[in-house]
């Protein structure tokens, strides 16, 4: 697919790629008066957002909400005409499905990072739960400048936290790979809070205490496009 959208001067740019970043950066190139080429070797635009159908039921396959309290993504919106399809979540509760079942969202954690292993019982196994102690034991890691959130959290907590809880929660959001998404991007507070805790449990308690979103409260502010 080759898209073209070029007003009269300004630099030549091509744009490869017409998921959400590359249409993202062809509309700010566009409105900063260049002529911009956009590539992208799938037949449709829009990358991994996109709607499907599992079991019979629509869903989004790929990130499926914004947060309303961020203006950005609500600004972009409303710049590209689609204001009038931004829809308020339905309900504010979220639920896990686990080895078949569907379990309601567990409270006492941040993004999927439990502060205490007990919360997540019953969702992780019993050796799971055992695992997220040991974050008191474990010296602080650095995390430097940045860390990928999903390799931090199962260092210090163990891999069944990150693939049964932050990389559904992060991967709905951020279309993304817990393993690679940046924590400091995607989950600032608790970026913030790892810096000057001994334990990531010390950590997300503490961004508890300051009342930053859990993901209950991000459900309540999460806007998608209907």
């Amino acid at each position: 697919m080759n898209a073209n959208a070029q007003p009269p001067g300004g630099p030549d740019v091509v744009v490869v790629g017409g998921g959400i970043a590359g249409l993202a950066a062809a509309h700010r190139l566009v409105t900063a008066g260049a002529r911009v080429t956009l590539l992208e070797a799938d037949g449709r635009l829009g990358g991994k957002l996109l709607a499907g159908e599992i079991a019979g039921a629509p869903v989004d396959l790929g990130a499926e909400s914004l947060l309303a309290r961020r203006p950005e993504a609500l600004a972009l919106a409303e710049r590209v005409g689609l204001a009038d399809r931004l829809q308020a979540p339905a309900t504010t509760t979220a639920s896990v499905w686990s080895r078949g079942e569907l379990t309601p969202m567990p409270k006492g954690h941040v993004m999927g990072v439990p502060a205490d292993g007990r919360a997540v019982e019953g969702l992780l196994s019993a050796e799971g739960v055992r695992r997220i102690a040991r974050d008191a034991e474990l010296p602080p890691t650095g995390i430097g400048e940045d860390v990928a959130i999903g390799a931090y959290v199962a260092e210090r907590m163990g891999h069944e936290v990150v693939d049964r809880l932050v990389e559904p929660l992060l991967g709905g959001v951020y279309a993304g790979d817990a393993y690679r998404i940046s924590m400091k991007a995607a989950v600032p507070a608790l970026f913030d809070a790892a810096r000057s805790h001994p334990t990531l449990a010390a950590a997300v308690r503490a961004v508890q205490r300051a009342g930053a979103a859990t993901p209950a409260d991000a459900a309540g502010a999460a806007t998608g496009l209907g």
